[in-house]
Order: C-alpha cells, then structure tokens, then sequence
C-alpha cells in the first residue's frame, strides 16, 4: 500500500498556543506523495483565522510533509527502538550506590 501523506502548518509566533500544526485541507493542497505544496489561488490568511489564529499576529509560517499512518500503527523506527529498550536495566533508588559511599554496606 503507498503511503499516504498531509502538508501540515505552523504559524509563528506562538502557533502551538491555537492548536497548531495542524494538517491544510485537502482542497488547499496539490502534488504528488511527499512532495505537496499550498495552492497559489488558497486563502491562507483566511483559513488560518478561521481555524483560531489572531490575524494581527500572522506573520511567518512553516510547512513540512507528514506522513499520515493508519490507527494503531506505529513508523518501523519507533518499533525498532522499543525493542532496543527492552534490554534496558532499570535500578530503584535502594540499589543505588551514592557516591563517596562504601559499595560493601
């Protein structure tokens, strides 16, 4: 199955604080795969302010491609990283040995 991708945005400043990124909508978008870019004939400004963000503030924004993963699934490098953990060894702080201090007590 091909993967499936969205063009997400993140207007500056303070973006995070009006729920952004977020994805644009389909009808803003065009390209293929991984390669998408915002439509010349979208209203940017417009959607932005109708998705919660001050107009007096919009000044700068970015955009990056997200790929877009089915429910309960997670990207192979973050399984493969969980299972590199597995073989950690976890200490609790009784067996803790502090500096300066006899390891034979």
């Amino acid at each position: 199955m091909a993967a499936k991708y969205q063009l997400m945005i993140d207007p500056n400043p303070a973006g995070w604080a009006y729920g952004f990124p977020k994805a644009l909508p389909e009808h803003a978008i065009h390209g293929k795969g991984a390669d998408l870019f915002i439509r010349k004939n979208f209203d940017l400004t417009e959607w932005i302010v109708t998705q919660g963000y001050p107009e007096e503030s919009f000044q700068y924004f970015r955009t990056y491609v997200q790929e877009v993963l089915p429910a309960g699934e997670w990207p192979k490098e973050v399984d493969e990283a969980a299972e590199k953990m597995g073989d950690l060894k976890f200490t609790t702080a009784g067996d803790y040995i502090y500096p300066g201090s006899d390891c034979q007590e």
